[in-house]
């Protein structure tokens, strides 16, 4: 089991950057909650004895992706209320939860790549959501509160994230991709060696009782 507190983690599947911030405040509040959820969900996956832990900390990633979704939900309804930039948002919240699941089916099935393969998932999808989706509504938001219109704040956006802006978030998502892959394995080969450093310990302790914190007459 990983014991260190998540304060203390020396790997992170997700570091956070301050480009990830949209400007609205509670927004960045909750991206931040979730990136700190699914790096402790990285650690308790890559121990494979944890598995209990791990649900309930995978629980808890949907449980608050469901109540982000719903607030930034509330948010984008009263600057694009019937729009299909709304509706298109949603079924993207709708997909991040059909998708879970299929993974969590498939890791039930015994397979034993859907670990990995799921939080990849994890890892792009939350990234590409915070860099690309949810900057772009908020950089459309403020437009729209400065007076122009939809087309115009689309617009906008566009100008904003487009170009080199545009290059360099699929040049962090494709970072992001590769990191969580390598980082689950430094986790879990870190893991390994504590448990063998913990079972060597054991062994001498048994080996050596007067040793272990006592010195002979």
């Amino acid at each position: 089991m990983i014991r260190k507190a998540a304060g203390t983690q020396e790997f992170e599947l997700f570091p956070w950057n301050n480009q990830f911030e949209t400007g609205i405040s509670s927004i960045d509040e909750q991206h931040r909650k979730l990136v700190t959820i699914l790096n402790r969900l990285a650690w308790h996956l890559s121990a494979e004895d944890d598995d209990l832990q791990a649900s309930q900390v995978l629980d808890e990633l949907l449980a608050y992706a469901d109540y982000h979704f719903r607030s930034e939900e509330g948010i984008w309804k009263r600057y694009f209320a019937g729009s299909s930039i709304e509706t298109n948002h949603h079924k993207a919240h709708e997909h991040f939860f059909e998708q879970v699941r299929y993974y969590q089916q498939r890791r039930h099935q015994g397979n034993e790549s859907t670990l990995a393969e799921m939080l990849d998932f994890l890892t792009r999808w939350l990234a590409f959501h915070i860099l690309e989706s949810d900057r772009r509504m908020s950089r459309m938001t403020f437009a729209i509160q400065n007076g122009h219109s939809l087309d115009e704040a689309a617009d906008e956006a566009d100008r904003m994230l487009g170009g080199s802006t545009a290059v360099m978030v699929q040049a962090i998502l494709e970072i992001y991709g590769k990191l969580s892959g390598s980082t689950l394995q430094l986790m879990k080969e870190r893991e390994a060696r504590r448990a063998l450093e913990q079972e060597l310990r054991e062994l001498r302790a048994r080996q050596n009782p007067a040793q272990d914190g006592e010195t002979p007459d």
